[in-house]
């Protein structure tokens, strides 16, 4: 019995490791590109071990909720 067990186990670990999707899912299509880049512009220049105090002094604030410029 736990042969069987053992066997359909292995099985739907096969099952799900084939048939599971690979790369980005289409989630991501809704992301918008611009500000993400803009974002990424904004904190490329910051040290690695900048506090978010420090951080708040250097950039402006871009996140929900914060009044578009």
């Amino acid at each position: 019995m736990w042969l069987v067990f053992a066997a359909l186990a292995v099985a739907a670990l096969v099952a799900w490791i084939v048939r599971r999707p690979r790369g980005p899912t289409r989630a991501s299509d809704d992301v918008d590109r611009e500000a993400l880049e803009a974002a990424e512009r904004e904190v490329r220049d910051l040290h690695a071990m900048t506090s978010p105090e420090d951080a708040d002094d250097q950039l402006p604030d871009w996140g929900p909720g914060a009044p578009r410029s």
